[in-house]
């Protein structure tokens, strides 16, 4: 069983397919501020923020089983981020920090963060990955580029086993 944060979004919700095609049940928590609620008809779900930690806990004290997370919860909107930097770094990076707290809390030490290819920097226009230069243009890929490198500091310090990767539906 995984716990998929923004499962209600685009990203989420092919993640939380994609678990239900390998038979892996997906608990999804999303706070519907941009995710779809018909994204999760069908699903276990949770309406919720990720970092409100008595939800996280209720989570994972009616799910026992759940062994990992897909964190992709995150305003993604780039024009809106130019607008609003400040909304976008307490949306994205100011709750990813202690739901990170929560999940360790809960000893849920299992951490797939979604990134994304805006905080790399693309040479001649070959496609990015995870070894591309880092180079974010904008406030939403600077948020996504800090938690990517909070969790993997998480990782370092033995309190998770995390990993950041860039999910794109429809490519193997």
């Amino acid at each position: 069983m995984v716990l998929i944060a923004g499962g209600a979004g685009y990203i989420g919700s092919t993640v939380a397919s994609a678990c239900l095609d390998a038979g892996i049940s997906p608990v999804i928590v999303d706070n519907l501020v941009r995710g779809r609620r018909e994204f999760t008809e069908g699903r276990t779900f949770y309406e919720g923020d990720i970092a409100d930690g008595a939800l996280v806990d209720r989570i994972f004290s009616e799910h026992p089983d759940l062994c990992a997370v897909v964190h992709c919860a995150a305003l993604i909107v780039v024009p809106e981020s130019v607008a609003d930097p400040i909304g976008y770094y307490e949306a994205n990076v100011a709750k990813s920090l202690p739901f990170v707290c929560h999940l360790h809390r809960n000893g849920c030490d299992r951490i797939i963060f979604s990134s994304s290819a805006s905080i790399y920097r693309a040479e001649d226009g070959t496609p990015v990955n995870e070894d591309s230069p880092l180079a974010p243009q904008s406030p939403y890929a600077r948020t996504k580029g800090r938690v990517r490198g909070d969790v993997r500091r998480h990782r370092r310090g033995g309190a998770a086993r995390a990993v950041t990767a860039l999910l794109q539906p429809g490519r193997g």
